[in-house]
């Protein structure tokens, strides 16, 4: 198979998986959310912060060496395996051990045994991390698809049946453990490849500085990403993080579902063309012209609708979120592009790089952060998008230049799609300012200028950019 195919085939596997999943935890919260009291629900959400920080060590970057690297050794693999072990070992002493400073700092003294129980998901996970690498690197998303679901599925079947035995927040730690102990089961039943007692210091230590970069910007972009959450909490109080985090997480949306699931596909494509600069300059302005075709209209009409898609999905008592998701979704947008340079980093090799313009963008937004406080919310929205939008050039500029790239090149696959969708909000405020009455409840609104915006978008994209409208209609499977 051509890597063009193969990448088709890793894109179509991972959106299934990728909705697959969604589907199955949207519907077993919503049955777990029945069984169990929001005090359980809590207490994971406690561990779920300090199990994902300890998780940002769990494999130092070397999954994403193992991908990067094109011809791998075979004393290599099997060092980076034990490597994984013996992290996921002493992930699993350092969790366990501190738990109970944990429950002092929360001053919740259950949430000991839960962290000490979900302690083993390092263990068990990093007996695997080298087996999922390995089938990314040979773009096998088909196998990794079916096992996330498969795993997902029986965490979901097992959170479910514990909850109505009355274990209470057990059911979801166990419901998390089983997802982590079905995806190692079958991981190992599906790679060929099986560990040996070898290890390579010597061969460790010539991918140290790329794996090290890597999990240095991760740690650092843990905290930037984190800086507006710990700051509102700190100084405005729960209730405005909690309006900020409503806001936040739909601007994320088209991140998580879309740019993400193509991005963990074309990591590895890039990674075997990362000595062709003009190859991988193309397929990157394929992949960002595919993802401004979905998340430029899906943001631009959340911008549109969103007093009252807040108002009939959450409700009045939400109606401070308009206005921040007004002010993000236009940088979700944008981002939905620029997390994609990520990949350009560490496919040729320069996490170094990356590490240094993540210490950088990162102090500059949360200096903004804190300047916008003082403001509120509102402020700490604006200062953020303000932030991020002049830091937007050089984001995109500079890990332009590994691959031979212009920023004009990138504007000249983008201004359809967004043009496309000019049009469609142009004819939606049109028709909510001047046509819809007043009076007319949200819901109906919202039921108007839906469908109207995407029959809108689908006409002025297949006017304006016919080619690429076709091209994802033929990734997705749909013949011309």
């Amino acid at each position: 198979m051509s890597l063009k195919k193969q990448a088709t085939s890793g894109i179509k596997w991972s959106s299934i998986s990728q909705v697959g999943r969604q589907v199955m935890q949207f519907v077993t919260t919503a049955i777990l959310a029945r069984l169990l009291s929001p005090a359980d629900f809590g207490l994971l959400g406690m561990a779920t912060i300090v199990i994902g920080f300890v998780g940002l060590f769990k494999d130092l970057g070397t999954s994403a060496a193992v991908i990067q690297i094109k011809n791998l050794s075979d004393s290599l693999v099997h060092s980076i395996f034990w490597i994984n072990v013996a992290f996921g070992i002493l992930g699993t002493i350092i969790l366990f051990i501190t738990s109970p400073l944990v429950a002092n700092f929360y001053e919740e003294p259950k949430i000991a045994p839960v962290l000490m129980l979900l302690s083993l998901s390092f263990f068990i996970s990093g007996i695997s991390i080298l087996q999922k690498a390995l089938l990314e690197k040979d773009l096998a998303f088909n196998k990794l698809a079916k096992i996330e679901i498969a795993a997902v599925f029986s965490g979901s079947a097992t959170g479910i049946v514990s909850a109505l035995l009355g274990f209470g927040v057990w059911s979801l730690v166990y419901q998390s453990l089983a997802v982590t102990t079905v995806t190692t089961i079958l991981l190992w039943i599906t790679t060929h490849w099986k560990p040996k007692l070898l290890f390579s210091w010597n061969e460790v230590k010539q991918v140290s500085s790329y794996s090290l970069h890597l999990t240095g910007f991760n740690i650092f972009n843990y905290f930037a990403r984190n800086a507006d959450y710990l700051l509102i909490g700190k100084f405005l109080g729960t209730e405005s993080l909690g309006y900020y985090t409503l806001a936040y997480r739909l601007m994320l949306y088209p991140l998580q579902n879309i740019s993400a699931v193509l991005s963990r596909v074309m990591f590895p494509v890039f990674s075997q063309v990362q000595n062709d600069n003009d190859r991988f300059s193309r397929a990157y302005l394929k992949v960002v012209a595919t993802i401004a075709l979905v998340t430029f209209p899906m943001m631009i009409g959340l911008w549109a609708v969103s007093e009252p898609f807040i108002l009939t999905f959450f409700g009045s008592q939400w109606q401070p979120v308009i206005i921040l998701l007004m002010i993000l979704a236009p940088l979700g947008m944008v981002q939905s592009i620029g997390t994609t340079v990520g990949t350009i980093y560490t496919s040729k090799g320069r996490t170094d790089w990356m590490l240094r313009w993540g210490i950088c963008a990162g102090i500059l937004a949360t200096i903004a952060i804190m300047l916008g406080l003082q403001w509120g919310i509102v402020g700490v929205a604006t200062a953020y998008a303000t932030a991020s939008a002049t830091l937007t050039y050089p984001s995109f500029a500079i890990p332009f230049r590994l691959i031979d790239l212009r920023v004009r090149d990138l504007i000249a696959v983008l201004w359809r799609p967004f043009l496309a969708s000019l049009l469609m909000l142009s004819v939606l405020m049109s028709l909510k300012i001047f046509i819809l009455p007043k009076s007319l409840a949200n819901a109906w609104i919202l039921g108007i200028l839906v469908p109207t915006g995407f029959i809108t978008y689908l006409l002025a994209s297949w006017l304006l950019n016919r080619e690429q409208m076709q091209g994802l209609l033929a990734t997705v499977g749909v013949k011309r």
